[in-house]
């Protein structure tokens, strides 16, 4: 009986284990779609022109709340 406890429990801890490692690759995931993002948001200012300030003001906001999204996630 003792033996069969261990297994289970071997393959409950794989389970959780299993289960970090995804959240870990999600994580990792929505971080680089936010820099992307970013980078993109980033490159339309530089070649904005006099949009410039505008576009900052909306990518500064868009940033802020990917940033909270993002260390909500992780």
């Amino acid at each position: 009986m003792d033996g069969m406890m261990e297994v289970v429990g071997m393959a409950q801890g794989m389970q959780a284990q299993e289960l970090a490692m995804q959240q870990a690759a999600t994580s990792a995931s929505l971080a680089k779609e936010t820099l992307e993002f970013q980078g993109s948001m980033v490159n339309s200012i530089i070649s904005g022109g006099t949009q410039g300030m505008d576009m900052a003001r909306s990518t500064g906001l868009a940033a802020q709340g990917i940033g909270s999204k993002l260390s909500t996630v992780v």
